[in-house]
């Protein structure tokens, strides 16, 4: 596994993670384990030294509800010896019962002195009681108390005797099974916890390679592609729902590119056919020139057509890049709010002009009220101009060109409607590709244009969100509606 890898860092971070909670939770386990067990000890060393305090008493009860002479005639009938042997086999069973014979016991009076201790209570012992268990006669008190060799966890009792005498009652037991226990908790925990941590490392980078998998797909089909195959993709079905997000990224990305290239594909094709043509009329030309000795107008009439094919050229090529721009490139529209009608009118009296030659009539049917449209002027004028100018040149002199402006609730609708020579059914449908020029029977050959009019009307059409539809008929004219959306 490479160390700068996500699928190594994303397994560390989740198994550092999962170490601080399980170090954190461990640490409170034991902790409460620890309490758990020193709470028992305490109530267990509680209940010896309340049965201790019991037995005592019942000495003292013994001998406190007894005349001297009562005390004469027990001992003579030995009713005596027989409440001290059952008081003594009480002792026997408690030190038995309670587990006894390994604790330390000492009993104290108000002056601090020791009256009763167990045999195993030696000077040691007490020093260790003495200074480390304070002498308290008014409350209960439970402290851990030990040294290098011994630790004990003990109790401090007060109780009275006889009703006059203060005594306190100390026992002390070994905490070595509460260590014992302790140190098996924590080495389960700590072995627990190495378990833990080495299987979440092995699961966290299986699943790591699994949620991974769509970014090593989109590595291998990112290598796999070239500019001469960019049809390939990735599923979305195989990825997790933010995955799925990356490959719908990639595979847009790779859809752009691919409209990119084919673009580039179709716009150096276009090139190469459009300017195939004037450059070999321009070759035959100049090398006809060449050829022999000419007089200066043959000279002037071969430099006048290379000039004509100069500008075509010129204009075929402004015009591949103004459609490139408007398919690829929409930031090239200014868009503002303006007045369609006024707008319009202007671009009637332009084609006024524009039809004038050929003695065609240019009549409009505008509304008097303002009607507001979002666009970019420049590209619209180009728009209507590129369709005025195709009326008037396919329709005969005489003919007429009627512009108008419909409105309806959301789009204004602009005519423009010639008497011209029409489009057949076969060319109608193929009217707005690029380079095709519809063949006009006057003339018998194709319209001198570029062959790109129509599709760079369309293109700026589409670009206001609007479109361009055309009607006709041969020989009833044509009518092409451009349809804009409203302010």
């Amino acid at each position: 596994m490479k160390f700068n890898s996500i699928r190594f860092k994303a397994t560390i971070l989740y198994t550092s993670i999962l170490a601080v909670i399980l170090i954190v939770f461990s640490g409170i386990l034991f902790a409460v384990t620890r309490h758990i067990l020193y709470r028992n000890l305490d109530e267990e060393l509680r209940v010896k030294a309340s049965e201790i305090v019991t037995i005592i008493k019942s000495y003292e009860a013994l001998t406190s509800y007894e005349t001297r002479q009562q005390h004469l005639i027990n001992k003579l009938l030995g009713l005596e010896d027989r409440a001290r042997l059952i008081i003594d086999e009480m002792w026997r069973s408690d030190v038995q019962a309670l587990n006894l014979n390994n604790d330390y016991i000492n009993i104290y009076d108000a002056a601090g002195r020791s009256v009763i201790r167990s045999g195993n209570f030696n000077e040691s012992v007490a020093s260790l009681f003495h200074h480390r268990l304070p002498f308290s006669g008014d409350q209960v008190v439970f402290k851990t108390i030990g040294d290098a060799s011994l630790r004990l966890r003990a109790i401090s009792l007060p109780f009275s005797f006889r009703q006059k005498n203060m005594l306190v009652i100390q026992v002390g037991t070994s905490l070595d099974a509460v260590a014992r226990t302790l140190k098996w908790v924590l080495y389960f925990i700590g072995l627990s916890i190495f378990f833990i941590l080495g299987l979440t490392s092995f699961l966290g980078r299986f699943f790591a390679g699994r949620i991974l998998k769509p970014v090593t797909n989109v590595t291998r089909i990112a290598d796999d592609i070239t500019h001469t195959d960019l049809n390939l993709r990735i599923r979305e079905m195989e990825a997790d729902v933010e995955m799925q997000g990356l490959i719908r990224s990639f595979n847009a990305m790779i859809e752009r590119l691919e409209q990119s290239f084919a673009h580039v594909n179709e716009f150096s094709s276009h090139v190469a056919h459009e300017l195939k043509t004037p450059l070999a009329i321009m070759r035959g030309e100049l090398e006809l020139a060449l050829s022999e000795t000419r007089d200066v107008d043959e000279y002037r009439r071969v430099i006048a057509v290379t000039l004509e094919e100069t500008d075509r050229m010129i204009r075929i090529i402004k015009d591949l890049l103004l459609l490139a721009k408007f398919d690829y490139n929409p930031e090239v529209f200014r868009f503002e709010k303006f007045d369609l009608t006024l707008f319009l009118k202007e671009i009637y009296e332009q084609s006024r002009i524009l039809a004038d030659s050929k003695q065609i009539a240019v009549q409009c049917d505008f509304p008097d009220a303002a009607i507001f449209i979002n666009g970019d002027k420049t590209h619209l004028r180009r728009l209507f101009f590129n369709l005025i100018n195709n009326a008037v040149t396919f329709t005969p002199a005489g003919g007429k060109i009627h512009l108008s402006l419909a409105v309806s609730v959301h789009a204004a609708s602009i005519e423009i409607r010639d008497t011209g020579i029409g489009i057949s059914p076969e060319n109608l449908s193929r009217i707005f590709a690029k380079f095709y020029r519809i063949p006009n029977p006057r003339q018998d050959t194709a319209s001198s244009g570029s062959g790109l009019g129509l599709s760079i009307a369309r293109s700026i059409a589409r670009a206001h969100k609007g479109d361009i539809a055309v009607v006709s008929r041969p020989g009833k004219g044509a009518v092409f509606t451009v349809t804009l959306p409203l302010a």
